[in-house]
């Protein structure tokens, strides 16, 4: 499969892996409801994984994900949750956005990126080294910017009136 998938493709396969967890059965409809769009999206969007043999879909039956189909799936979900996790743990960005940029980001991740945000949580779990102290300062930091307030620690300035939209 030389060209990459789209983000939408890749949604099915993420969408496909979480509903069939537990060994369940997925069904055309329950695909639908989780992606909130139409059962005859679905089926079109199914042929086209098929068509990748990223899918298994006899007419009118169960979707399986293939074994290439599981392990791409399985790769999306776990850009989805380091994502998730780095945003709400490290950046303290509230859950539900936490959850919404991930899936955005997941889609246009690079390997090498992820591969080095994925070291650096694994190094901020299991460095031996004490990292709480740097971790619980730059929470502090946040607020203070947050609150528009310079850090009284290391007098980083708290300036909110430039974002990076605005350069």
């Amino acid at each position: 499969m030389g060209k990459k998938l789209s983000s939408n493709m890749e949604m099915y396969l993420k969408t496909i892996l979480r509903l069939g967890q537990d060994d369940q059965p997925v069904r055309v409809k329950a695909i639908a409801e989780s992606l909130e769009i139409t059962m005859p999206s679905v089926s079109e969007a199914l042929r086209t994984l098929k068509s990748k043999g990223l899918v298994l879909h006899p007419s009118y039956g169960e979707v399986k994900l293939s074994a290439r189909g599981a392990r791409l799936a399985e790769g999306i979900n776990n850009r989805f949750v380091v994502l998730q996790r780095f945003l709400a743990e490290v950046l303290k960005v509230d859950e539900k956005t936490a959850e919404h940029e991930a899936c955005e980001i997941e889609h246009v991740l690079g390997a090498d990126t992820f591969m080095r945000l994925t070291a650096y949580l694994d190094f901020l779990s299991n460095c031996q080294k004490d990292l709480s102290d740097i971790v619980e300062h730059f929470h502090e930091y946040l607020e203070w910017r947050l609150a528009g307030e310079a850090c009284p620690v290391c007098g980083s300035p708290g300036d909110q009136s430039t974002t990076l939209e605005d350069k």
